[in-house]
């Protein structure tokens, strides 16, 4: 085994046992914002940080399945923050499960062929969004540098 594929194994492993610690984080989170939707809204932020990591560290490893279902998670926690009524915050704990789970289940069985249930889930993801009024905007490198250019 090459030098390159040793270093890729032991990131993968070490983003699996990362990913543990998050999902396990995750899942208590959820848990206390399913117990008491009205006073625990805020901890939406939290789970979105931690899909905010998972993405970022998703996109290093090169699996942009995780990193897209991650983001779309991230979206969902934050647009919960806000949202109006209690069926629309189950809807997010639910759409937050299934990405939380997904996501999980991807990265341990990183060479199962998942494509069409990912599909399925993405679009499902997607749809939840949009029904809270889509994405936040989102900003390119490019656009950064040109924003960073015109400052200084």
């Amino acid at each position: 085994m090459s030098p390159e594929s040793r270093t890729k194994m032991l990131q993968i492993r070490q983003f699996i046992e990362e990913l543990s610690g998050f999902a396990a984080s995750a899942e208590e989170t959820l848990a206390l914002i399913e117990a008491d939707m009205d006073a625990n809204r805020a901890k939406f932020d939290v789970f979105a940080r931690m899909m905010l990591t998972i993405r970022g560290t998703a996109q290093q490893l090169g699996f942009p399945k995780v990193a897209e279902i991650a983001r779309l998670g991230e979206e969902i926690a934050v647009k919960a923050v806000t949202a109006e009524s209690r069926p629309q915050v189950r809807k997010c704990i639910g759409s937050l499960w299934d990405a939380l789970t997904t996501v999980k289940h991807l990265i341990i069985h990183r060479d199962s062929e998942t494509g069409e249930e990912q599909a399925i889930l993405i679009n499902r993801l997607e749809y939840t969004l949009n029904a809270f009024g889509g994405a936040r905007p989102q900003v390119d490198s490019d656009e950064i540098a040109r924003l960073l250019a015109e400052r200084g």
